[in-house]
């Protein structure tokens, strides 16, 4: 048989089972790489919007937290308002008062236990 016949055939249609096995296994290889590196593109873009969220939620606690102590220091001035208008003094130096008709001989209402309604005259 001629040579260059063998040649072509043999570069043709048979390689060596070897070089289908090697072929396998850099095909493998290449598509293990290509995956792994997916997955850790993909963790490391987890991992950021992890961090981003957790940012963004302490950020909204120092809001809430500067607006909390607001309010309490609004509520303690509210607070000292309010005991400052029902002081005595303020209550006696109030014109509605200075009108008022002292009573003479008043009548009071005695609730008792076993009597209910009594004048006390």
């Amino acid at each position: 048989m001629n040579s260059t016949i063998i040649n072509k055939y043999i570069k043709r249609g048979s390689t060596s089972k070897r070089k289908k096995e090697k072929e396998q296994i850099n095909f493998w290889i290449s598509s293990t790489y290509i995956a792994m590196l997916s997955l850790i593109c993909i963790l490391l873009l987890y991992y950021v919007w992890i961090l981003n969220v957790n940012a963004t939620k302490g950020y909204n606690i120092r809001e809430l937290e500067i607006e909390k102590k607001t309010l309490l220091m609004e509520k303690e001035l509210l607070d000292v308002k309010i005991a400052e208008l029902e002081s005595l003094t303020t209550i006696l130096k109030d014109n509605d008062l200075q009108n008022m008709e002292t009573i003479s001989e008043p009548k009071y209402l005695v609730i008792k236990d076993a009597i209910n309604y009594v004048y006390n005259d």
